[in-house]
């Protein structure tokens, strides 16, 4: 599908009297705006800057030079309807449009226009490091929300910019991503309910009508028999897409230590998708000094309390009380005699609503005698089922945002500081 479907014809032809990439920045600005979103009508130095689009892997602005109000209003916001380009004849350029916020109740939209001399726009390519996500406290669906939310921003970078515009790990996971999406968006939603057991497995199945072609079932049974699950290999191989088994299968697994291994397998690709590009932050001074700051005091108060690691991952390890209680989904469990018990906390950073958020997740493992290196583990391993030796949770108490003042900010540390006080006790 291409912007063409989405622009209005007239404004595409005028469009194209630009370069590429200035054509790229007027499209989006005008699927992304017209009719959808109030912008602030801020004009400094006759320049009027807009911030298009942006999701985790990239941002588009657009900002307008010399540029003149023909009508002499200037409304704090707008949000254009009917958007009209058009070539003058002294070479300047001129948008028109009706500002729906302008006009009262009962009358006609006010009609608005500026011209300017030339555009200057952009898009910049993030690492995805940084998620737009409201972290809510679920232990079930944090890890795929985290997932999904990149794969979706991988997938509207290709739909915006154009492939050439993905290198070659991003191209891998969609290929992947084309045959888990339902899954995943299956998996998180409210209705879905995953116990202890495959049969435990209960969703809404009038939300299964997606269908898949023999291909990406082909492609699904080739990468989860490479992961050694040999059950959705041949599921994958031998069923259709919607079958019950099969979606029990493999919405059964994404709880539980295989998941773990599915986890990862896509995390790290994900990491590569975006390890050629700069940080979210890199781009911005003020939330550089803001994460220098935080990521300065978390690393004291964790250090102080000697635990081991760096910003934004702390591990610490602990003797637990002769019976230790773990509340999984529930249901209670209880272990004795327990050698030690690995604690985690790391950090996952976020915009919302226009505010970087840094928000803390916490997790527990009391391990088996296994091969798994637990001091390489993190609060996100922590939210998959094994038995009730895992636990994970979003500590949304403790986070800190730009907005908040240094005496909001030391409080949100000496409550930090409190809970490692409390857990080393424990």
């Amino acid at each position: 599908m291409s912007n063409y479907d989405f622009v209005d014809e007239e404004f595409h032809q005028f469009v194209q009297q630009f370069h590429t990439e200035e054509q790229r920045v007027l499209l989006a600005f005008y699927r992304e705006l017209v009719g959808k979103r109030k912008i602030p009508y801020k004009i400094k130095d006759r320049n009027f800057q807009v911030n298009v689009q942006m999701n985790q892997g990239f941002a588009i602005t657009a900002e307008f030079q010399d540029v003149l109000i023909e009508d002499g209003r200037h409304p704090k916001e707008i949000l254009m309807e009917n958007l009209r380009g058009e070539r003058l004849e002294d070479g300047r350029y001129r948008l028109s449009f009706t500002n729906r916020l302008a006009s009262g109740e009962g009358q006609a939209p006010k009609e608005s226009a500026f011209s300017f001399s030339s555009l200057r726009g952009g898009v910049r390519l993030w690492n995805y490091r940084v998620h737009m996500l409201k972290l809510k406290a679920d232990t079930i669906g944090l890890p795929w929300n985290l997932l999904n939310e990149t794969l979706e921003a991988v997938e509207q970078k290709k739909q915006v910019l154009g492939e050439s515009y993905l290198n070659i790990h991003e191209q891998k996971a969609l290929h992947i991503f084309e045959f888990l999406r339902p899954y995943f968006h299956l998996y998180l939603l409210p209705t879905t309910k995953i116990g202890f057991g495959k049969s435990t497995v209960l969703y809404d199945s009038d939300q299964v009508e997606w269908t898949l072609d023999s291909a990406k079932m082909h492609r699904g049974a080739e990468f989860f028999a490479s992961l050694g699950l040999r059950r959705l290999a041949d599921y994958f191989l031998k069923r259709e897409c919607n079958d019950r088994e099969l979606v029990q299968e493999l919405l059964y697994t994404m709880r539980t230590l295989k998941g773990n291994i599915l986890f990862k397998t896509l995390n790290h690709l994900l990491e590569e998708c975006g390890r050629d590009r700069q940080g979210l932050y890199e781009s911005d001074r003020d939330m550089i000094n803001f994460r220098s700051y935080i990521r300065e005091k978390i690393q004291k108060v964790f250090a102080d309390h000697g635990w081991r690691g760096s910003y934004p991952s702390f591990m610490a390890v602990s003797r637990p009380d002769f019976i230790e209680v773990s509340n999984i989904y529930k249901r209670q469990y209880a272990y004795l005699n327990e050698k030690m018990k690995f604690i985690y906390f790391d950090f996952i950073e976020s915009i919302v609503d226009g505010q970087y958020h840094i928000t803390p997740i916490t997790g527990m493992i009391l391990p088996k005698n296994t091969n798994i290196d637990y001091r390489k583990c993190t609060s996100v391993d922590c939210f998959f089922l094994d038995g009730g030796r895992r636990n994970g949770a979003v500590f949304g108490d403790l986070t800190v945002s730009e907005d908040m003042t240094r005496k909001e900010i030391k409080e949100k540390m000496e409550q930090l500081s409190a809970v490692l006080d409390y857990q080393q006790r424990t």
